[in-house]
């Protein structure tokens, strides 16, 4: 009887593989879709997926390439090499796309200097970047991120559980933070490795958080499929009662079957470790001393490794190769030789004798270090095979190497479990100091700051409290350490022991030295922020951390103090103007990327808070060009990008505001992505795109679920219909709803608008003020649905807050106008109030939409008082500017008031009789084409597609008679003329 290695076609799982392909159809139309594919070994995980992957192959689009690539884990011990199956992911796009399309896709010279450290030939090593490299991880974000824009990437990567920590926390990033792109992943691991401390459980908890991730348990193959699974293998069926014996003989594992069948008549084992041993223990001595050595160097094995651990000649290592591979204990793997099971190496490493492990391990070592030390995959090797040759010191020096390779890689979720390794390691090697090159103290020191740069506040609370146990002779680290305990304990409970600070203060008394002025420096502006420390205090802590930080030469420390500073200004003397100035001066010091950013935020924030937007752009924009070029990482872009967005909405540059708030909304995480999600809806709501709005909100919806991390109630959405018909209320003057209607809206906005914003900003306060005037103008016999009284008095609490000059002033007025209104002030002073408002708003030191909305308001007040031609003028300045602002909606309210008011020149100039049939939107469409602007210029301008362009352009063509585009733009011109 033949029997066939393996299975020619999968036995069972169906139901598994449908739903890998709706994951794969998913990521095909750019909703990223995750498997999670669990199962003890043996079960088929492997088979599985390469059942997908050919089916994947045949769905190809030729409008969409596919790209697959595969990273497989390997077992190189509880840290292992950093990003280890990414480099074979990464090898295999650079494959499919090239060199220069992969540079491309990177973006940034930072970038590509990261990713040629990994991909043998993507860059000039001759030639080395202008920028230094950046983080990894963020990198391959962003390469994923554009090259998914033009390819459906399929990722699979094999065996989590032997994954390095870089590599999980990547995953658990990809996973959850890119929207809207075409990828796919397949993930697999073994569930009878994940116990309760292995560090793929917590991963595993979130991605099962993640609902954008499909969880699959392979279950073992029942009766009738194990019948069909021998029948595959040995072409004779079996009965049902011999497929049953052998189901629980095997438990219904598919790689345990195989081995039975390929027993034949043999005497079947008691166990199943003696079926994995079965193929083994048929070949000769030389073979098994052969593959017990293959075993000591893992699943896979370089021959050039294998022949220098095995202790044979290399005629005897072939034929002892041959044998096995005959017997198909091995394969032939490349250059290298493999198991046919990871389940099989675990058998045959358990067989060995611990001296006889000790020693083939130390061979391993020996060898890797001559030959491969350079590789990180080879330095990680090297430190776990001394550690499994237990010689302790020479461990020890390889885990050293391996941790300035991950520095260097820029893992740092790999970096702090090897700093805890080399902790754990050190009271077992006498001169640790001395071959580290740093204290132990030192080593729990960077311990913390790896894990709070990882927001593992509990384990950087563990390894500070581990540093301050043994750094009683190490002042200024001891003081470091304190101060670290001081951030960890405040980052976990909102709160800290300001003891903390002091005690490390007193540790630095008499040290005269930069690193230790830089230190308090930085205790000292952590001392500023404590509540007991405000007033005169706080300030004498800023000054003096600033003279450190001046008399260390540290531009980081100083920037740092100089942006509390401004804080403590605000706070205290509510001096707009003067906390710009440190702001300003931070911002001129020569900073390193992250620290220009934590800067660049407060400064941003600075200069809208004084109405200078276009500077606020200017900078935003210089913020994310710079983050682009360094790779900085998506969320200091994202920041950016949000930031030009607002100063250029403020501006009434919509168009390009609007393109930098997408781009913040792809880079941003959670809350800081809903704001930027409102800030879009707000935009359309204010630009008149009902159905925009709403098809970003129903886009949201269906987003949302990818990520773990999004949940912002539905409530907290824009709500667009009921902004558009109160807002209008309340300064358009024309309700729109029936009475009944009225509660609900007033309700969804006071939760959108006030609850949320009031106490977040000053422009909260100015929503608050409109939503009052709002309920002055509901309809007859509505009821209020609003508490207006307690509503004024958060008002005025936040109002009393602010300078009495500059913006504050100007925001003060204006609200004081908004609610003179509702509370029906005679209309001279109205008059008076809006002009005044006016008058200060042209100054640029309020939103753009607040003009428009308080010459509205002039105007209303100017036709109720009878100065119509005064009103008119008004209105028709809105009409010529709001617009182009992304105001369309205060341009329709202006016109519906001219219109009411029966203006003889109202705002919307009346059409002539060709003109008269189209919509507002047609003749915004026919205004642009008249221009000369091509379908998608419209659009962009516009913020519709081309294709809806092209229907408004038809419909327009049939309204008016014309013939072609230039004839309905010939129509506009006449019909401007004689509109005059």
């Amino acid at each position: 009887m033949t029997v066939l290695a393996s299975s020619p076609r999968m036995v069972g799982r169906a139901t598994e593989l449908a739903t890998l392909l709706d994951a794969f159809d998913a990521g095909r139309r750019g909703v990223p879709r995750s498997a999670l594919i669990r199962g003890e070994a043996g079960i088929g995980k492997t088979r599985l997926v390469e059942a997908f992957l050919a089916e994947a192959a045949r769905r190809r689009d030729d409008d969409l390439p596919q790209i697959v690539a595969i990273g497989q884990c390997v077992d190189l011990g509880p840290i292992g090499a950093p990003f280890g199956p990414i480099r074979r992911v990464l090898r295999d796009l650079h494959a499919a796309v090239g060199s220069e399309a992969l540079r491309d896709a990177a973006g940034s010279p930072a970038a590509v200097a990261t990713l040629g450290a990994f991909i043998p030939g993507l860059v000039d090593e001759s030639s080395p970047p202008d920028e230094a490299a950046s983080g990894f991880g963020e990198t391959i974000e962003i390469l994923l991120e554009r090259l998914t824009e033009t390819h459906h990437v399929v990722i699979v990567i094999e065996d989590l559980q032997w994954a390095d920590a870089a590599t999980l926390a990547l995953i658990n990033t990809l996973v959850s933070a890119l929207r809207g792109r075409h990828l796919t992943m397949v993930l697999t691991y073994r569930t009878d490795d994940i116990d309760r401390a292995h560090p793929l459980r917590p991963v595993i908890a979130e991605l099962d958080r993640t609902r954008a991730v499909v969880h699959l348990e392979l279950a073992p193959l029942t009766p009738a499929e194990v019948s069909e699974q021998v029948a595959q293998l040995s072409g004779d069926p079996i009965v049902l009662s011999d497929a049953e014996s052998l189901t629980e003989r095997t438990g219904g594992v598919p790689f345990f079957v195989e081995e039975l069948v390929d027993l034949g008549d043999a005497e079947l084992p008691d166990t199943l470790r003696e079926l994995l041993l079965a193929r083994y223990s048929h070949l000769d001595d030389t073979a098994r001393q052969v593959l017990r050595a293959m075993a000591a160097g893992g699943v896979r094995t370089d021959h050039d490794a294998l022949a220098a651990a095995a202790g044979v000649d290399a005629d005897e290592l072939d034929a002892a190769l041959r044998a096995a591979i005959d017997a198909r204990a091995i394969v032939a793997d490349g250059a290298g030789y493999a198991f046919r099971h990871a389940l099989t190496q675990e058998a045959v490493h358990d067989e060995m004798l611990p001296r006889e492990r000790a020693l083939l391990h130390r061979r391993y070592a020996e060898h890797l270090e001559n030959h491969n030390a350079g590789s990180p995959e080879g330095v990680s090797a090297v430190a776990e095979h001394w550690l499994a040759a237990r010689d302790l010191p020479r461990a020890f020096d390889a885990t050293v190497r391996a941790l300035a390779q991950s520095r260097a890689t820029f893992a740092p979720a790999t970096s702090v479990k090897l700093t805890e390794r080399l902790t754990d390691l050190w009271p077992n090697v006498p001169d640790a100091a001395d071959r580290s090159g740093m204290t132990l103290a030192q080593l729990h020191l960077d311990a913390a700051s790896g894990w709070q740069d990882l927001h593992d506040t509990s384990h950087a609370l563990r390894a500070t409290e581990a540093g301050l146990t043994v750094a009683d002779d190490e002042p200024l680290v001891r003081a470091a350490l304190l101060r670290q305990k001081f951030v960890h304990q405040s980052n976990a409970q909102g709160r800290a022991d300001p003891e903390l600070l002091h005690e490390a203060r007193r540790l630095l008394d008499g040290i005269d030295t930069a690193p230790a002025r830089v230190l308090h420096s930085r205790i000292l502006t952590n001392l500023a922020l404590e509540p007991d420390e405000e007033g005169p205090a706080a300030a004498a802590h800023l000054d003096r951390a600033i003279t450190l930080a001046e008399e260390a030469g540290d531009d980081a420390a100083l920037a740092v103090a100089l942006v509390i500073e401004s804080w403590r200004i605000i706070d205290t003397t509510r001096d707009d103007a003067g906390a710009l100035a440190p702001l300003e001066r931070a911002w001129s010091l020569q900073l390193n990327p992250a620290v220009r950013a934590y800067v660049g935020r407060a400064y941003l924030e600075g200069l809208s808070r004084v109405g200078r937007f276009a500077d606020a752009a200017q900078v935003a924009d210089g913020m994310a060009d710079e983050a682009e070029r360094v790779g900085l990482g998506r969320f200091n872009a994202g920041v950016a990008a949000g930031s030009a967005a607002h100063a250029l909405f403020s501006l009434g540059r919509s168009a390009e505001a609007l393109r930098h708030a997408q781009r913040a909304r792809r880079l941003l995480p959670g809350d800081a992505h809903a704001e930027m999600v409102r800030m879009i809806g707000t935009h359309y709501s204010w630009n008149d795109q009902p159905g925009e709005r709403d098809a970003l909100v129903r886009e949201e919806e269906a987003g949302r679920d990818a990520r773990a991390d999004d949940h912002v109630p539905r409530e907290d959405w824009w709500d667009g219909e009921s902004v558009d018909a109160i807002l209008e209320a309340a300064v358009g003057g024309s309700p729109k709803m029936a009475g009944d209607q009225w509660p609900g809206r007033v309700g969804a906005l006071e939760q959108v608008v006030v609850k949320r914003s009031l106490s977040a900003q000053r422009y909260g306060a100015v929503a608050g003020a409109l939503m009052i005037r709002a309920v002055a103008a509901r309809p007859a016999g509505a009821e209020p649905a609003l508490d207006t009284g307690t509503l004024r008095e958060r008002i005025a609490s936040r109002v009393a807050q602010w300078p009495d000059t500059g913006v504050g002033a100007t925001i003060t007025a204006f609200i004081a106008a908004t609610l003179a209104d509702a509370d029906g002030a005679a209309l001279p002073e109205r008059i008076v109030n809006w002009r005044t408002v006016l008058d200060a708003i042209e100054h640029g030191v309020m939103p753009v939409r607040h003009r428009q909305l308080a010459r509205l308001s002039l105007a209303a007040a100017q036709v109720e008082a009878g100065d119509r031609d005064a009103a008119a003028t008004v209105l028709d300045t809105i009409a010529a500017e709001a617009p182009g602002q992304g105001l369309a909606s205060i341009a329709r309210w202006a016109d519906d008031l001219a219109k009411r008011a029966g203006l003889a020149r109202p705002t919307a100039s009346a059409p002539t009789a060709a003109l008269a049939a189209l919509t507002s939107r047609e003749r915004q469409v026919l205004e642009l084409l008249a221009e000369g602007l091509t379908n998608t210029q419209i659009g962009e301008r516009l913020f519709i597609s081309p294709k809806t362009v092209s229907v408004h352009v038809s419909a327009i063509l049939a309204k008016t008679g014309a013939a072609n585009r230039a004839g309905a733009a010939a129509l506009f011109a006449a019909d401007v003329a004689e509109s005059g």
